[in-house]
């Protein structure tokens, strides 16, 4: 196989975890040239990885309505079919499915048990043997790979050294941290049913504030809002906007990162830098770090790990115990010293 296409379209948190597939494709398939078709902001996530031979920006929602969306996917499918002699698609959406069948060449994904949407299975000339969908979704990416002849194999991660911007790097010595350790509270979720309450956040920072240095992390308006509130009711400090190079720095750099299940927490898992994985719809099983240094913290209901992105009640996550997000961070810390010992 000399050309090889990735199809994970987005949400960033799923193209991390999409990235330990590549390295182990990278790792096996060493002299063909990969490709990763990704939407805008998923793409600009990606160019912080080595390895990824060409970055293909797919940006089909932007265009408004039935006409400007096929006349975008007519110009994308002319310029790259038949360009592939093997397309991967993780993200198993009817979506995805259909471009890796105008795309043309082998196409390899998900079962009808296993893709997000069933009937994209459909699309595919292979398709996986079912996965364990309680197991973690890592996994499952790499068990794609079998159809490719890759068995199971060492979850690695493309990793490089990331270095601040200026802006950052201006960030971290006003504010006394340079050279320093911080522990980062990540206020955002993606999903509504993902979120902590501004309450509860005070709470977590009145926990630990009078024994570390505390960043309210954000990365949207939304998010900016309430952790500008956070910051300012319990004195700890906000952080810049970032953007992604300066977002892995930042974690990387950190003691740990307390966080939902979002972006920071598996970047936290790449980069192998503690946290503490606060859950409420989805599943820590499946969706949770997997680096030994960290911990989780969730609440079992009759209701658990439904996978909603609204909720009226909030019962997973408004019941959850502060104090126990606040010990797991302390342990997490107790941990690292005993080995640094």
């Amino acid at each position: 196989m000399k050309t090889i296409a990735i199809i994970r379209l987005s949400s960033l948190g799923d193209i991390v975890h999409t990235l330990p597939a590549f390295q182990s494709l990278r790792r096996h398939f060493p002299a063909a040239h990969i490709s990763w078709i990704a939407e805008p902001v998923g793409a600009a996530l990606l160019e912080n990885f080595p390895g990824i031979d060409r970055i293909l920006v797919f940006d089909l929602k932007t265009r408004k309505g039935w006409v400007a969306k096929l006349r975008y996917l007519s110009g994308f499918v002319r310029r790259w079919h038949r360009e592939f002699d093997l397309v991967l698609d993780f993200q198993g959406l009817l979506k995805s499915a259909l471009l890796s069948f105008l795309l043309g060449g082998s196409r390899l994904g998900f079962g009808f048990g296993n893709a997000r949407e069933s009937m994209a299975a459909l699309f595919y000339s292979r398709r996986a043997a079912y996965f364990p969908e309680n197991r973690h979704v890592i996994h499952k990416n790499m068990h794609l790979l079998s159809l490719a002849g890759i068995g199971a194999d060492r979850i690695e991660y493309p990793v490089q050294e990331w270095r601040p911007s200026r802006q950052l790097s201006g960030f971290l010595e006003q504010n006394n941290l340079a050279g320093k350790r911080w522990v980062i509270l990540n206020v955002g979720g993606g999903w509504p049913s993902k979120i902590l309450s501004e309450d509860q956040w005070q709470q977590i920072a009145a926990g630990l504030k009078n024994d570390y240095s505390l960043v309210m992390l954000w990365g949207n308006e939304k998010e900016k809002k309430t952790a500008t509130a956070v910051a300012r009711q319990s004195g700890v400090l906000l952080a810049p906007f970032m953007n992604f190079s300066d977002l892995i720095y930042f974690i990387t750099s950190s003691l740990l990162v307390i966080s939902g299940d979002t972006l920071a927490l598996h970047l936290a898992d790449l980069t192998r830098t503690p946290a503490v994985g606060i859950f409420g719809p989805s599943s820590p099983r499946r969706n949770g770090p997997l680096f030994s240094g960290s911990r989780v913290v969730f609440r079992e209901l009759s209701c658990s790990f439904c996978y909603r992105r609204r909720c009226d009640t909030m019962d997973c996550l408004r019941g959850i115990v502060i104090k126990d997000i606040v010990e797991a961070a302390r342990k997490i810390d107790a941990q690292r010293n005993r080995n640094s010992d």
